[in-house]
């Protein structure tokens, strides 16, 4: 897991046109698992899921489709070796500025809300993580509102 992590990261600063730092990395990394545990809650992630997921990192993050397809393989061997949610979230937390956070939220709705089913899990882990992040329940309920339209 940690060699992998470090294979990323290091193709990644490696880039000479890339002047992206680690952190931002991390960063992406993190949301990315996010997205993928709950494309995950349901036991399998469908073909609309990983659609969303890979729009919305294009949405956020300025990467190609290739550091895309990566960045998702590396957030599934990390969602498959993790033993909780904290670690990424709290990365985010020190690092992302409350309009940030909420944004993550709204794409967690969005993935959710991929398959045209909301999941009992996919709902439990959303709010769990809106939770560590620290999002004020009315936010937590407008980005569901807003997505679910």
């Amino acid at each position: 897991m940690i060699k992998s992590i470090k294979k990323y990261f290091g193709a990644l600063l490696n880039d000479d046109a890339d002047n992206t730092t680690p952190d931002s990395k991390t960063i992406e990394l993190a949301t990315a698992v996010l997205m993928v545990e709950i494309s995950l809650a349901d036991d399998h992630i469908h073909d609309a899921e990983r659609n969303t997921i890979k729009n919305a990192l294009l949405e956020s993050f300025k990467l190609s489709r290739e550091e895309i397809n990566e960045l998702i393989t590396l957030a599934e061997n990390e969602v498959d070796h993790a033993v909780s949610l904290y670690e990424f979230t709290r990365l985010l937390n020190d690092t992302l500025s409350m309009p940030k956070k909420i944004d993550i939220i709204e794409n967690l709705w969005r993935v959710a809300y991929a398959d045209s089913v909301l999941d009992k899990y996919e709902e439990y882990y959303i709010r769990k993580i809106a939770d560590l992040l620290y999002i004020p329940h009315s936010n937590y309920i407008q980005t569901k509102i807003k997505v679910a339209k």
